[in-house]
């Protein structure tokens, strides 16, 4: 990967970046400036949600607590909602863009250079891995530094500890988003797959938390290897699943790495 190279993915995809960005933290900061008005009114919003089957509640983690503690209202606001939105669009518009300049016929001009082709899609993925540590940070810093400012009562520590979490989640849909570009080198198969998947994945994670009788279906999702309100809850960083995350990154990225220096652009 050379700077210039870099420097030209990322320019590329700034408007990009600043735009998930100023979203994911207008959003953040909104929930986060609402909650003293949810713990006002704790004892009404519990009562209200006892109205609802507590299937529906688990399906987004909203059970073993009220909307209230840090996890919970964490995980249900951000992590089940905007989060996964926002790695799902970032990740996937960045990873399928070689697949969109093959379709364009853009990509054979900088393959026509001396620049090997692993250097090309290196340049990438390191615009993908710094956006969405980017937006990892402004989803949990946007977030904690308003409800903060708003007397909420929250542990800086704890919330910090979430985005590593984040980042890892964000990373592999981007990561299995590429090795599925590369593939396929059409942008609209590649993200229309990975959309999917993503959705299916995430109806996994509800139904097998609505019926525990199928948890052996549970670590074929993604989502199952994001435990935000734990993390928030206890402080304890779940080691052994931010490590599957990073893992299929590391492997997905290798294998797009090496599938797209032998892949013939023209097939």
């Amino acid at each position: 990967m050379t700077a210039a190279t870099f420097r030209l993915e990322l320019r590329r995809s700034r408007a990009l970046i600043i735009g998930l960005a100023a979203v994911t933290l207008l959003y953040g900061g909104v929930m986060a400036a609402m909650y003293p008005i949810l713990k006002e009114n704790q004892a009404l919003i519990d009562e209200y949600m006892k109205v609802f089957p507590q299937e529906f509640l688990a399906a987004f983690g909203m059970v073993g607590g009220t909307l209230t503690d840090p996890g919970v209202f964490f995980n249900t606001y951000l992590g089940s909602m905007i989060w996964p939105v926002v790695a799902a669009i970032g990740g996937i518009i960045l990873a399928t863009r070689t697949a969109a300049d093959a379709d364009r016929g853009w990509l054979e001009l900088p393959l026509a250079t001396r620049l090997p082709r692993s250097r090309q899609i290196l340049a990438g993925i390191a615009v993908q891995v710094l956006m969405l540590a980017l937006l990892a940070v402004v989803c949990v810093g946007g977030v904690l530094g308003v409800g903060l400012a708003v007397g909420a009562d929250w542990n800086a520590g704890r919330f910090l500890l979430a985005a590593p979490p984040i980042f890892a989640f964000g990373t592999a849909i981007a990561a299995l988003t590429t090795l599925l570009a590369v593939l396929t080198l059409t942008r609209g198969t590649s993200a229309g797959i990975a959309a999917g998947a993503l959705l299916a994945m995430y109806l996994l994670n509800a139904i097998v938390t609505i019926n525990p009788d199928l948890g052996f279906l549970a670590p074929l999702g993604i989502f199952n290897y994001l435990h935000l309100r734990s993390i928030i809850d206890t402080g304890t960083m779940p080691w052994g699943d931010l490590a599957v995350l990073l893992g299929v990154s590391v492997l997905a990225w290798g294998a797009a790495v090496w599938r797209f220096r032998e892949r013939d652009l023209l097939a």
